[in-house]
């Protein structure tokens, strides 16, 4: 389920305002394609993020990056997910 380890990035980025991002280092993850512009990361653990994240950035250890505006998510001390729009081909669907 968690195949990849990632830095995933996640920020709050509103039009012409600032744009305050929060970095986690070395997540385990798992990268889901749900529709061909829908994807979904799993993550273990907890993620540090701004009070009101709009967007996600997750860049593996092998240099693919994925990024976009969050969709939707759930969150526990353990694990969750976030789903994000990228039209990005996961590792999965590159064969990799």
């Amino acid at each position: 389920m968690y195949p990849h380890k990632a830095t995933v990035t996640v920020s709050n980025e509103t039009r012409g305002g600032d744009v305050e991002a929060v970095e986690n280092p070395g997540v385990k993850v798992g990268l889901e394609a749900v529709t061909e512009t829908l994807k979904k990361v799993h993550f273990t653990g907890t993620l540090a993020a701004p009070e009101t994240a709009s967007h996600i950035c997750v860049t593996l250890d092998n240099g693919l990056t994925y990024y976009g505006p969050i969709v939707n998510g759930h969150a526990e001390l353990e694990g969750g997910w976030i789903a994000f729009e990228s039209d990005m081909l996961t590792p999965e669907e590159l064969g990799l």
